[in-house]
């Protein structure tokens, strides 16, 4: 067996996950599968939202150590779901290890779904939860509204600024800053409605979720890093959303 290409499998199959958003214990345990296979006798993998560091050793061959660095991350449960797929194959001697390096390839190359679908989706999607708050048509229509103009400012602001907090902040600044003119202009819609339907898209629900999950399972380091992450691009969504009311208050007058 060619233990360096099994290992640089299980390698890319761990990268893939931490990037799809997969929790850090399910990192780790289908790495440490894929790696098992190998029937050596010791294995080890250690891996955090940021990075993974594995090691594969026996005394009948040189030891095999890596460490890849994490720093694109998303959430894509298909590709998690893909990968452990492939996983499973490995172990039950389905698939060789340079068949399923190649099917992890093309996992990590596959794009579940285009922008302009990602686009209509978070446009529906604001436009829905004002509705299931109890929001009027009209206010679900501003809150599609709102919604084009945060599918803007993503396609402008992911190519240009690393920063999910930045990111999260200008989109709650915008969409509450527009929502504040809409209601001068509207007065019969609800402003409070508008504006928390609107920001439901930018909640961090998944890392709040693994980092729970994370948790519970042991992993403090990871599921630590998750709550701040969730606490981080809560912040900014809060912080965007008073800086635009503010700022509208600022300048109202003159709109």
């Amino acid at each position: 067996m060619n233990y360096k290409a099994l290992f640089e499998t299980a390698m890319l199959a761990g990268e893939i996950m931490a990037q799809s958003g997969a929790e850090t214990y399910r990192v780790e345990d289908t790495m440490i599968r894929i790696l098992r296979s190998s029937n050596l006798s010791s294995v080890e993998v250690y891996a955090t939202t940021t990075g993974i560091v594995a090691t594969l050793s026996d005394p009948a061959i040189e030891p095999i150590t890596g460490v890849k660095r994490i720093i694109n991350r998303s959430n894509n449960l298909s590709r998690i779901n893909d990968v452990n797929q492939v996983s499973r194959n490995i172990c039950d001697g389905v698939m060789s290890i340079e068949e399923a390096h190649v099917k992890l390839e093309e996992i990590r190359q596959i794009k579940i779904y285009p922008n302009s679908i990602i686009a209509i989706a978070t446009i529906i999607s604001m436009a829905g939860f004002v509705g299931i708050f109890g929001g009027s048509w009209l206010d679900c229509l501003l809150a599609g509204v709102n919604g084009i103009f945060i599918v803007i400012i993503g396609s402008l602001a992911d190519k240009r600024i690393g920063s999910a907090f930045i990111i999260d902040m200008a989109k709650s600044f915008v969409l509450a800053f527009i929502t504040m003119i809409f209601a001068k202009y509207i007065p019969e819609v609800n402003r409070n409605l508008i504006i928390i339907g609107s920001i439901m898209p930018l909640v961090p629900g998944i890392p709040i979720t693994n980092a729970i999950r994370d948790t519970l399972q042991g992993d403090y380091n990871s599921g630590t890093a998750r709550a701040v992450e969730a606490f981080v691009i809560s912040l900014g969504i809060a912080v965007g959303v008073g800086l635009g009311i503010g700022f509208f208050n600022f300048v109202g007058g003159m709109i």
